[in-house]
């Protein structure tokens, strides 16, 4: 029980995250698209973006539960697991367009958009962590050679 409570709880609230996040890049891709096309201003969401946003959000949290916990996956690097998630995120936002555009919605291109949005932003934060932790690396293992060095 302890096990699918430490599973659980963060994975829930990921995917609440995740949710709030895609609802408030949607709402500001609405706001962009209405200005850029001079178009009229609808602050109504229709209710099978919230049931896609769902969906998203679920599948998102559970990929990143699988693959950034240390739950199921436990002795794999973070390289090798930032690459694996970002081929299965492509992978999910490639059958979100197919299922999303077969799905009637008058804004799924702005639904779209702001899957990709949160899509670049995952791989960004992504390399700004591999690049600290690699810099950080490196200055723990000149710190260890100097410990070293000073022992001998």
């Amino acid at each position: 029980m302890n096990k699918l409570i430490k599973f659980t709880i963060p994975f829930k609230a990921f995917a609440a995250m995740i949710f709030s996040g895609l609802i408030i890049l949607y709402m500001v891709s609405v706001f962009i698209y209405t200005v850029v096309t001079g178009g009229e201003l609808d602050y109504s969401i229709p209710f099978i973006l919230v049931l896609q946003g769902i969906g998203l959000s679920v599948l998102i949290s559970l990929l990143w539960s699988l693959f950034f916990s240390n739950v199921i996956i436990k002795k794999w690097r973070f390289f090798i697991r930032h690459i694996l998630f970002e081929l299965s995120m492509l992978v999910l936002v490639a059958v979100s367009i197919l299922t999303f555009l077969a799905i009637p919605a008058n804004l799924t291109k702005l639904w779209l958009i702001a899957v990709g949005a949160v899509s670049l932003f995952i791989i960004i934060l992504f390399g700004i962590c591999e690049m600290y932790y690699k810099k950080t690396g490196k200055r723990y293992t000149e710190i260890l050679k100097a410990y070293k060095e000073s022992l001998e």
